[in-house]
């Protein structure tokens, strides 16, 4: 037995299945509110410029918390603690939402719920831990399944939620999805790793440069920029111009989280075996490039399910395999701090992407916004085909 792969001493089949159940709330108690929670900011702040703000508030709190809360779990040796402290976040996202009356209270209560995803850093090891080494991107692909699953099932949810109660309804939703998860989440096992890990801010500059976690980290980085600048951004307020309900807003996200969870299961655990990671990233980021070309050209709701289909897809192919491509080289007792630096960093996307978007949006016109990612992608696309080595 190593330090870089200790191995399971006994059966964590309950908790991995409770890991499964947690994850459906943890991302429930967020995103059943997503389907209106741009076209809501919208409606309260009556900018588009506004929204990109709003929306970049849920990128900016995981670029900010990610590395450290990394750093803590992995000096304390603790992943429980933080996830439970997620649940609570969620809840009191979703209560500021209930709430506010103007932009900047929107804007903390966004903040507020990108801490609680910034929880996914200690869940995901956690989760990896219940794994054997050689099983990081099985194990990624499995819990990706399962957060993809859950936005597919509070997406639609949220739509008809918001159709049958209006505005609010979704984010009554979100407080009693964040109780029961955490709830939930209290039964989990926690593997601690065998030692502390204390790793300076050298030490981690020094863990950035290690190119098989900086290269997938700055891929994910400018697949999160697409994500939510469009799918799950101003694809929606597009959706509202061409006719959109709120409940189809729920079933186009729905739409795009279906293939995406189905796409992510597919790249790491079955895919992998035929084609290499790095064919199956280039040509899931050229399938998100030519949905984001595709958006502004739909003039009904029924072509957009099409296109956020087709974006799902691309992602699902993405994001899996890089998350796992990262971790892959990385010893057990690191893996948060790691986690925490691959997934902050593309929180830079999360952030950014709906900022710029933004201001895109206000002075050059809602098509801006699609062209603009639909270039980022492509160009992530060639990059990555260049860049990456694969594994098989």
């Amino acid at each position: 037995m190593t330090l870089s792969d200790p191995g399971p001493k006994v059966s964590y089949r309950q908790s991995i299945l409770l890991s499964y159940i947690s994850t459906l709330f943890f991302w429930g108690a967020v995103y059943i509110y997503m389907p209106i929670l741009s076209p809501y900011a919208q409606m309260i702040s009556g900018s588009l410029q506004a929204v990109g703000l709003v929306m970049g508030a849920y990128g900016l709190s995981q670029l900010l918390l990610r590395i450290p809360l990394g750093m803590w779990s992995d000096r304390w040796r603790r992943r429980k603690p933080f996830i439970l402290l997620g649940f609570i976040f969620d809840g009191l996202a979703a209560l500021g939402l209930l709430l506010s009356p103007n932009t900047i209270m929107l804007f903390f209560s966004v903040l507020a719920a990108g801490i609680a995803a910034s929880m996914w850093v200690p869940f995901t090891v956690l989760f990896a831990s219940y794994f054997p080494l050689g099983e990081i991107t099985r194990s990624m692909s499995l819990i990706l399944f399962f957060n993809r699953l859950a936005l597919i099932t509070s997406n639609y949810a949220g739509g008809v939620v918001a159709e049958i109660w209006g505005w609010t309804g979704p984010f009554y939703g979100g407080m009693i999805l964040s109780f029961i998860g955490f709830l939930l989440a209290s039964g989990l096992a926690e593997r601690r790793p065998e030692k502390s890990s204390i790793v300076s801010w050298q030490e981690l500059l020094l863990m950035g440069r290690n190119r098989s976690l900086l290269l997938p980290s700055l891929f994910c980085t400018l697949l999160q920029f697409t994500i939510f600048s469009a799918p799950v951004g101003f694809t929606l307020i597009h959706a509202q111009q061409v006719g959109a309900s709120k409940g189809q807003l729920g079933l186009l996200l729905s739409s795009y989280q279906l293939t995406s969870t189905l796409a992510t299961l597919l790249a790491g655990i079955f895919l992998r075996r035929f084609l290499s990671e790095r064919w199956l990233i280039f040509g899931g980021f050229l399938l998100v490039a030519w949905a984001m070309i595709l958006t502004p050209c739909t003039g009904n709701v029924r072509s957009l399910y099409g296109v956020q289909a087709l974006n799902g897809i691309g992602v699902g192919l993405v994001f899996p395999l890089l998350m796992g491509l990262a971790m892959e080289t990385i010893p057990f007792e690191q893996r948060a701090t790691a986690m925490g630096f691959f997934q902050s960093l593309y929180a830079v996307g999360t952030s950014a992407g709906p900022v710029i978007s933004g201001l895109f949006a206000q002075y050059l016109g809602l098509d801006a916004v699609f062209i603009l990612n639909g270039m980022v992608a492509f160009a992530a696309g060639v990059l990555s085909f260049k860049k990456i080595r694969s594994t098989s």
